[in-house]
């Protein structure tokens, strides 16, 4: 970790030996079933910095590569993505504070009962952007917040997993198959009194 007045930065090297890990798939009546699977190793490198590019405006940028492979097979553990990155930008003034972030997940795997690595998931992005007032006076409503945001501004709806494939034994796309899907765009309004 480093940090000035202007700008830090974070570098990290992880290297993780889960054993007793466990999975879970669902049943033709649709109940999850839980089973034991081999150990895995997780490893990797993630970074992290954030730059006060002017008074009140901050750039934000994060970025993970990696695995996580189970040690029998080398294959993929589901739902972990290869990279990720993050980038956004803040403004604060006064009694304002507002941002964009913009997150990329990259290609991910899904198992479909039987075979580990089965159905790959491309690369998807999400950017979400808020908008947030602070009353700062002295009266009863002191540190009250209103705070607008919008998640998934672009209303992407990507898939995002494939947690019931209609195959067990292969990874083509079929009619029966379950997915996931990337919420669409949401819009929330929140006050917090102070």
């Amino acid at each position: 970790v480093w940090q000035s007045h202007r700008f830090t930065f974070d570098f990290d090297y992880y290297h993780i030996h889960f054993q007793n890990p466990y999975s879970s798939v669902v049943d033709s009546s649709g109940e999850p079933v839980y089973f034991a699977t081999a150990s895995t190793i997780s490893q990797g490198v993630e970074f992290e910095t954030n730059v006060v590019i002017a008074h009140g405006l901050a750039f934000y940028l994060n970025g993970t590569y990696g695995s996580a492979r189970y040690v029998d097979s080398h294959r993929w553990v589901a739902n972990t993505p290869q990279d990720t990155e993050g980038a956004g930008l803040t403004y604060q003034w006064k009694n304002w504070d507002m941002g964009i972030f913009n997150k990329r997940v990259g290609k991910m795997y899904n198992d479909n009962g039987s075979v580990n690595q089965a159905i790959g998931i491309d690369p998807f992005n999400i950017t979400n952007v808020y908008l947030n007032y602070t009353l700062k006076n002295e009266g009863h409503f002191r540190q009250t917040k209103f705070r607008l945001s919008v998640n998934n501004l672009t209303d992407a709806h990507n898939i995002v997993g494939i947690p019931t494939p209609a195959s067990s034994t292969s990874n083509a796309p079929a009619p029966g198959d379950v997915l996931t899907l990337l919420p669409g765009r949401s819009v929330n309004v929140a006050v917090t009194l102070g």
